[in-house]
């Protein structure tokens, strides 16, 4: 009787190790799944880093001025290493990638403002801005000749009074007359 009670208790255990046997298949086929699915998106994200690498990073390495080319080689492996390792958050691997955007900003910057130079520089020399004649086109009247500057300053002022358009206040010719008596220049 003792090995009746026995063999049941067996059956339930062997029942019992076959049930964990299947949820550890189970959860290692879901791991697998679980590690193929992250080793495709390292892989999308190492891609992506290696472009930037190639692309960002290499153009703003050749811009810069290194004298010995080894230095240059040795940094790029090392960036290959993170790119390979897929260490997106390395702040060395962040650094470089906000300087070289900063410099391909710069140089676009720079190559804007030289073709708008350049623009402006051709408008000044053969354009628009070329001669008083075509700066003055379009309906819009030349100033006044100046007048010539000659003897007596009074007779000046008499004349930017009354011809220029000072309207606010013109004196009457007997105040002139007594402004000249007054203010006889020193000679």
């Amino acid at each position: 009787m003792a090995d009746a009670d026995k063999q049941p208790d067996l059956s339930s255990v062997l029942n019992h190790v076959s049930a964990l046997e299947k949820e550890r298949l189970a959860l290692q086929e879901h791991v697998k799944l679980q590690n193929e699915k992250l080793e495709k998106l390292t892989a999308a994200k190492r891609d992506e880093m290696k472009k930037q690498l190639d692309t960002m990073i290499a153009e703003w390495l050749k811009d810069i001025d290194v004298t010995d080319d080894k230095q240059k080689q040795e940094f790029m492996n090392g960036m290959e290493r993170i790119v390979k390792d897929t260490k997106e958050d390395s702040p060395v691997w962040q650094v470089m990638c906000q300087a070289s955007a900063a410099h391909k900003r710069n140089v676009t910057q720079l190559q804007k403002m030289t073709e708008e130079y350049n623009s402006l520089k051709t408008k000044v020399e053969g354009g628009n801005f070329a001669s008083e004649d075509s700066r003055i086109a379009g309906g819009k009247r030349k100033d006044p000749e100046e007048p010539t500057r000659g003897g007596n300053v009074w007779d000046e002022f008499e004349t930017m009074c009354r011809g220029s358009g000072l309207h606010s206040y013109v004196p009457d010719d007997k105040v002139i007359r007594d402004l000249r008596s007054e203010w006889k220049p020193l000679v």
